[in-house]
């Protein structure tokens, strides 16, 4: 008997120890990922990016429009986030609940990878920066490698009504029916910086990368012959 639990507690001590080792191998492999550009960085390799974000000309005729407080971050080029962020897009389509929670699992992947960057000692690779009445922003002094760009612009604000039948009425009186939304876009651009160059990088209305909505407040209504309020209605 003292053999069997013996060899049990040995047993939990491995798979605890694997884990530990898994999540140091996690760890390790983006201090792996940021090395290259710490090693830049000291090696004076530096270049710029620069961003430009326009809307379609109103006319066929007219000039792009040059857009204004456009959010800008740029972080090394990582196949992981990358992955991360194919997921959140993935069946945006698929329902109104996908659609509103895409944006947020795009913040929630952007922001851990920065956590990640940060605790392995790459803070200051995440480079972030807003788009001026030109359109246009800079980031300086930007270790050689590959990184990615991702932008995102708050777009206007839409008023959905749902509709409570009699009966519901009465049931939900407090569920609101009137939910707001934002519109969010984002573009996704990879780009190669090399030492003394500016590497530029031109968003548009024709190479978004994904738009969804930001739910700001109301609670949809419940759907019918729900008996919890504050559901989706169907």
């Amino acid at each position: 008997m003292r053999a069997i639990r013996l060899a049990a507690a040995l047993t939990v001590v491995s798979a605890l120890l694997a884990g530990a080792g898994a999540g140091r191998a996690a760890d390790g492999s983006v201090a792996d990922l940021v090395a290259p550009y710490l090693e830049a960085k000291e090696r004076k390799a530096l270049g710029t990016v620069q961003a430009s974000v326009f809307a379609d000309p109103p006319r066929p005729s007219g000039d792009p429009v040059p857009q204004a407080s456009v959010s800008v971050v740029l972080l090394p080029a990582s196949a992981q986030f990358q992955s991360e962020l194919d997921a959140a897009k993935a069946g945006l389509r698929e329902s109104v609940d996908a659609y509103v929670h895409t944006v947020g699992r795009v913040e929630t992947a952007r922001v851990d990878y920065e956590r990640a960057l940060l605790d392995a000692g790459g803070g200051e690779l995440v480079r972030t920066g807003q788009t001026d009445a030109q359109g246009t922003v800079r980031l300086a002094d930007v270790p050689a490698g590959d990184w990615v760009v991702l932008a995102w612009q708050e777009g206007q604000h839409l008023t959905k009504r749902y509709r409570l039948r009699e009966t519901e009425s009465s049931r939900y009186p407090h569920v609101p029916t009137n939910v707001t939304y934002s519109v969010v876009t984002f573009w996704r651009m990879p780009v190669a910086v090399r030492s003394g160059e500016t590497a530029e990088v031109t968003l548009t209305g024709r190479n978004v990368w994904l738009t969804a909505g930001r739910q700001e407040g109301g609670t949809p209504a419940a759907p019918r012959g729900s008996t919890t309020p504050g559901t989706r209605r169907r």
